[in-house]
């Protein structure tokens, strides 16, 4: 089994980097890629993990990038997480969450919502704090019911207290993970929210910066689309990716290495994983 798509509490996940390579292994893991959210705080402890457990531990990791009016993530690969230019961006990037969080949270006590930055940092636990931790402490007090009405009533886009983030645009992210060696893929296409023309002139664009593959195994993707994405990925020569978008806790009903239950990633689909298995 393999799953490329991982999170740990060195972003928004619920799992410590050798928690999660630990789990891995219990499920029967064999490859596993950690790929936080604009960090890589979690590397090093899970490759070391992954010795002691018998796991192969890709160093990977997921940033948000520019893109309107959705979302758009570029998953990296085999980077070098002691790579300069690559950590100077992280960095940067990890500065800009920690601007953005006391608007959000001045936003949520003007809604009558008693929370402190101080209780959002003790929920996160790790090195990067942000809206996931903040509806953790919501759900915690009992102002909600759970992350997903936190989210969808008051932190999530255009909602009362959310706040734009500071981002790289997709040629800047691509840029970093390449020059720190990674491999570049898009990740959950179907959040882009495009039909197949629409789809087309991204994948065009982004191969255009350098882009690599594309996750065409996901755990909302349903057969139909995994079928587009694995077409797109023929027709423009692309690796392909997948994953369950793992969280622990944060998205509890996404499960290790099988996403809804869904989710199985042909190891002939994704080969080049052997140019980092060490």
């Amino acid at each position: 089994m393999i799953d490329l798509h991982t999170h740990t509490t060195a972003s928004d996940g619920t799992c410590t980097p050798e928690a999660l390579v630990k789990l891995a292994q219990k499920e029967g893991l064999k490859i596993l890629a950690v790929t936080d959210h604009d960090s890589a705080a979690g590397v090093i402890e899970a490759v070391e993990a992954g010795k002691k457990y018998g796991v192969k531990v890709i160093p990977g990791v997921e940033i948000s990038v520019v893109f309107e009016p959705t979302e758009m993530h570029i998953l990296g690969y085999g980077i070098d997480v002691n790579d300069q230019i690559f950590a100077e961006a992280l960095t940067k990037l990890k500065e800009n969450r920690e601007r953005r969080n006391p608007k959000m949270l001045a936003k949520l006590r003007e809604l009558g919502f008693e929370i402190t930055l101080e209780e959002v940092i003790a929920e996160a636990g790790g090195d990067i704090v942000g809206r996931p931790h903040m509806a953790r402490v919501l759900l915690k007090k009992g102002y909600v019911s759970s992350i997903d009405e936190a989210f969808s009533k008051y932190l999530g886009k255009g909602c009362p207290a959310y706040v734009p983030k500071e981002k790289l645009t997709p040629k800047q992210a691509i840029n970093i993970i390449k020059k720190a060696g990674g491999l570049t893929f898009l990740a959950h296409p179907v959040y882009l929210e495009k039909d197949d023309e629409g789809l087309k002139k991204i994948l065009e664009e982004l191969i255009s910066y350098g882009l690599d593959g594309i996750e065409a195994y996901y755990t909302y993707h349903n057969e139909e689309q995994t079928r587009l994405y694995l077409e797109l990925a023929g027709k423009y020569n692309l690796l392909i990716s997948g994953g369950s978008d793992f969280h622990g806790e944060n998205k509890p009903e996404i499960l290790l290495g099988r996403g809804l239950g869904n989710l199985k990633i042909p190891e002939e689909k994704v080969s080049w994983i052997n140019w980092f298995l060490y």
